[in-house]
């Protein structure tokens, strides 16, 4: 369990670390397929409340557009009080307290981290945040180069529509780049303590309970869509074309047992293991 200062610190660096390295990948593979991420006009679908993506493209030159339910502040990039009003009125003055004192202590190790990892000197000055949805994203048709999305589309109850929106905005011979946690994992059902990959940490959690309790509940809303049902979705997805389809992280090959593999006949040892995919389309 994550407790204490020094613990709650060494989950931001990894978490840093890992948006670090998320980076790094995507800005691969978008140059790979023909787009310079950091010259290209990128929309980054469910940015965060902290932003990382969107930071990091606005800091290396991208012109960016992160759209979120939720924007939050960035307190290692420079105190807006403004963007507290919204959670004062709907939180009230106590809880908005809390929050503040918290972030503040903590977000200067999760910004330094990132800027390490990076080597980039980060800044959100005339960066554009908005909060809106996948389903009715706030852009013109056909004036993106580059769409971004990390740990959405699970979250997403129409993703035919999401799909249909990214190709929408996109130009012709722009690049989408969605990662999806993916349900059957052992992470899966976002009720373990930690999930950085690559760290996994159970808690109180049984493995896959998710899968095997009928009567578990979601801490937050997922759509429970399966890989095969992605797939189905993106391939009818009109004028969006899958350049490559890859496996991102597995976990918790040691906690598979017979046991498990028995309460859950439907599933194979690859999809409980399988933690996310990237999904990189193309608009033709």
């Amino acid at each position: 369990m994550v407790n204490g200062y020094g613990a709650r610190v060494a989950m931001l660096q990894a978490w840093a670390a890992h948006d670090a390295d998320t980076f790094r990948v995507f800005t691969e593979t978008a140059r790979k397929n023909g787009v310079d991420p950091f010259r290209a006009r990128v929309l980054d679908v469910g940015c965060g409340s902290n932003a990382p993506m969107s930071v990091l493209l606005h800091s290396a030159g991208a012109t960016v557009t992160g759209i979120d339910a939720y924007i939050g502040h960035r307190w290692g990039l420079g105190f807006k009080p403004s963007r507290y009003l919204a959670y004062l009125h709907e939180a009230g003055a106590l809880k908005t307290l809390r929050k503040l004192a918290g972030e503040f202590t903590y977000d200067r190790h999760y910004y330094t981290t990132l800027a390490e990892k990076t080597g980039l000197t980060l800044t959100e000055k005339n960066l554009d945040l908005r909060k809106g949805d996948v389903h009715s994203v706030p852009i013109p048709d056909g004036s993106i180069d580059l769409v971004h999305s990390n740990a959405t589309w699970e979250h997403v109850p129409d993703v035919a529509e999401a799909n249909r929106q990214i190709a929408r905005v996109l130009q012709p011979g722009g690049l989408a780049y969605i990662e999806i946690h993916l349900f059957p994992s052992l992470s899966g059902g976002h009720d373990l303590p930690w999930i950085v990959p690559g760290k996994i940490e159970l808690g109180d959690v049984k493995p896959w309970q998710h899968l095997r309790n009928p009567t578990w509940q979601a801490p937050v809303y997922l759509n429970r869509l399966r890989e095969r049902d992605y797939d189905r979705l993106f391939r009818s997805t009109p004028n969006l074309e899958i350049v490559e389809w890859r496996t991102e992280y597995t976990e918790g090959e040691q906690l598979l047992t017979d046991e498990i593999r028995q309460a859950l006949p439907g599933y194979s040892d690859e999809e409980l293991t399988k933690r996310s995919i990237i999904v990189v389309a193309r608009r033709v």
